[in-house]
């Protein structure tokens, strides 16, 4: 996707767009959550990962199912950006008008992360429950 606002968005649609083509409910709360996720993640990609003339990537993928429970949505965003982590652990203050998008992916997935990606950037990932089987 285009390191940009718009690819941002774009990113976002799409990703809500394929988890409906694979049966997840509009406006039920596993694909809200999700919708939620890629977007936060695409535009810290765009915000804090970007490199002039270079895309950012989004996959999503699901994990194995454990015996008898849900499925597992897998958020990845690879950006080419790889000395610039996120710090989950700085709050934003009270006043601030940004820094709050982590936070936000932190109460929405099971866990989150991030890897280094080679040559160089970073992916980060996060892990959504699915909907009930």
């Amino acid at each position: 996707m285009s390191s940009t606002r718009r690819g941002a968005r774009l990113a976002r649609l799409l990703a809500t767009q394929q988890l409906a083509d694979w049966g997840w409910v509009r406006g039920s709360e596993p694909l809200d959550s999700a919708d939620l996720v890629v977007g936060e993640l695409a535009a810290n990609a765009v915000t804090h990962g970007l490199v002039p003339g270079r895309d950012f990537l989004l996959t999503m993928t699901f994990l194995p199912l454990p015996k008898g429970g849900s499925s597992t949505l897998r958020v990845e965003v690879a950006d080419c950006r790889g000395e610039r982590l996120p710090a989950p652990e700085a709050a934003p203050s009270p006043t601030s008008e940004h820094g709050r998008g982590l936070l936000l992916v932190s109460a929405l997935a099971t866990r989150w992360g991030v890897t280094p990606r080679f040559p160089s950037g970073k992916t980060v990932w996060a892990e959504l429950p699915g909907p009930p089987g």
